[in-house]
């Protein structure tokens, strides 16, 4: 047995300072000015509560960036955690660990479709999307290369099928291809730099239909204009997948009309295409249902997640339908992380499986839900500045304006990162509720973890209710 490590002078000298200071002194903050950085130190975590250094009971409204769906130090994933680390905790992937092999065949029976799945493990999102992106494109390069010299005739331009369709309201994370396949004002920090062959489609969003239609005879035109996009970018010839989120995320959490993702499926049938589905954010019970494209009846050719997936460990997953992933079997899969197929990641990951399909447990977020989405429902009716309230399942936004009749906003895409009232709105919720919310959205977000109870909703409600009279003093007529 080797001989206890002394802590050196030098580093006991750390010890003198407050850590957060520490933190922000060394520690670069994601999406943020750093010279105004000031964390809150947080020194224990439970439930939904994070406990500070001074004492605060803060609620986390945002399940800590959409990870945490089951809630701080679940007994049942701490327990799953130890138990694996007693045996093993990272192997490459030459080796196989039943952690990592028990969690890719459940994840292939879960997502929608046949079984014959197979799974590309990584730590974030973004590195899914960035795999799934990769496998898409070589899925159609080997198709091309199997008709052979047919892929010489004069109408081809180019050797295999390269385009990405995205959708403007979208976030799909920050690596170069994730980000270029954005819509999010987070792209424009890489621009003029962005993955060649992306093109941006309409937003299912009929509060805000960038078709000018209303809802009650849209008959889904933007599903419509996306067909027209990919007739005018090539089709099946220079096209190769549509990538979407089934619920907009980070860009004012829509769902889209129940019409919407059959149209789509069979848009991409009839063309050739895949669908890639992003369900980072959306995965894992969020919505009510184990992933949100359960809600629509369709089967991705690809299916994205990650965030809730690891639960307290960065685990995320790209899932190749079994027509995708046979184009792999003779050639090279492209794409690969170190961490792939994490042991102690895919042990907590089962745990939390376990536990959002037990009997009843998701049925109980889609109550919780209903719930939460009445009692902001009411708010809209003394609140002027809420133009729209949205959600499904524990996944909920109200949309702050200016002006209902007009819908002009309290902050556009241009103003993800300046003073806006959602920014004011955040900073009373924590210094005066103890409530966070992120303040670079464009409303405000309810995100809760999905073990919150009613009493807690109804917290968040009151607290809301008073943080609004900061939009209403400053609305339109």
């Amino acid at each position: 047995m080797s001989d206890p490590i002394e802590i050196s002078s030098e580093s006991e000298s750390f010890n003198s300072r407050p850590f957060e200071e520490l933190h922000a002194d060394h520690v670069m903050q994601c999406w943020g000015v750093q010279g105004n950085y000031k964390p809150i130190p947080v020194v224990s975590a439970d439930g939904c509560w994070l406990k500070t250094a001074d004492g605060r009971r803060i609620f986390d409204l945002r399940s800590a960036h959409e990870c945490i769906n089951l809630g701080f130090r679940h007994p049942k994933i701490i327990e799953a955690m130890k138990a694996q680390m007693e045996k093993v905790i990272y192997v490459t992937d030459d080796f196989a660990t039943e952690s990592t092999s028990l969690l890719a065949e459940k994840l292939a029976k879960l997502v929608p479709g046949a079984p014959n799945k197979k799974v590309w493990f990584g730590q974030s999102g973004a590195g899914a999307v960035e795999a799934a992106l990769k496998g898409a494109r070589f899925y159609q390069y080997n198709r091309f290369v199997r008709r052979g010299a047919g892929n010489l005739e004069p109408a081809m331009q180019y050797p295999y099928p390269y385009k990405i369709i995205s959708r403007y309201r979208s976030w799909h994370g920050s690596t170069t291809g994730a980000a270029s396949v954005s819509g999010d004002p987070r792209r424009w920090f890489i621009e003029p730099f962005v993955m060649p062959g992306v093109k941006h489609a309409p937003d299912a969003f009929c509060y805000r239909c960038a078709l000018g239609r209303e809802p009650e005879d849209c008959g889904v035109a933007c599903a419509d204009y996306l067909e027209y996009m990919i007739e005018m970018e090539g089709g099946d010839k220079k096209i190769a997948a549509v990538i979407v989120e089934p619920v907009v995320g980070s860009n004012g959490i829509i769902p889209p009309p129940p019409e919407y993702f059959p149209k789509l499926r069979k848009i991409c049938d009839r063309h050739g295409l895949l669908l890639i589905v992003d369900e980072t954010m959306t995965g894992f019970g969020r919505t009510g249902k184990m992933f949100a494209i359960d809600h629509y009846g369709i089967e991705p050719d690809i299916l994205v997640m990650g965030k809730a997936l690891g639960v307290y460990c960065p685990v995320a997953a790209t899932i190749f339908s079994g027509k995708v992933a046979e184009a792999f079997d003779e050639n090279v899969f492209g794409h690969g992380q170190s961490f792939s197929g994490h042991a102690l990641g895919s042990a907590a990951a089962l745990a939390g499986l376990e536990i959002l399909t037990a009997p009843g447990f998701l049925e109980e977020v889609t109550r919780k839900g209903q719930y939460l989405g009445e009692q902001l429902q009411k708010l809209s009716d003394h609140h002027p500045s809420i133009g729209d309230v949205r959600g499904l399942g524990l996944f909920w936004t109200l949309e702050l304006v200016k002006n209902r009749k007009t819908k002009e906003p309290f902050a556009r895409p241009a103003d993800k990162y300046a003073e806006t009232v959602i920014r004011k709105i955040s900073r009373f919720l924590l210094d005066e509720k103890n409530l966070y919310i992120p303040a670079d959205k464009f409303g405000i977000w309810i995100v809760p973890p999905l073990i919150v109870n009613e009493d807690e909703l109804d917290f968040i409600v009151k607290a809301i209710d008073e943080a609004l009279k900061i939009a209403d003093a400053e609305i339109t007529q």
